[in-house]
């Protein structure tokens, strides 16, 4: 595994159900809720966030970032992001 968990039961969550009902603290309304981050790159991570009430997925690299609404194209793109990281180190 080339990257760490974070937050193992949002983690799991997410990958069996909506996030919807997750609850952020008044720190993770501002910045999201970190679910994994790459274990060689740390710039690299995937989050939860809350924009405008409605719960997304937001891919941070470097200083760019996108945005999905559901779990499996974020885990797409994460997971192509540590392709690459691991293949350049």
């Amino acid at each position: 595994m080339n990257y760490i968990i974070s937050n193992k039961q949002v983690f799991e969550q997410a990958q069996l159900r909506p996030v919807s009902d997750v609850q952020f603290s008044e720190e993770e309304l501002q910045n999201g809720m970190k679910l994994a981050v790459s274990k060689v790159d740390e710039t690299l991570s995937l989050y939860l966030v809350d924009i405008d009430g409605q719960k997304k997925f937001d891919v941070r690299w470097d200083d760019s970032s996108e945005l999905f609404n559901g779990w499996y194209s974020a885990w797409d793109n994460f997971s192509w992001c540590l392709n690459i990281v691991n293949s350049e180190k």
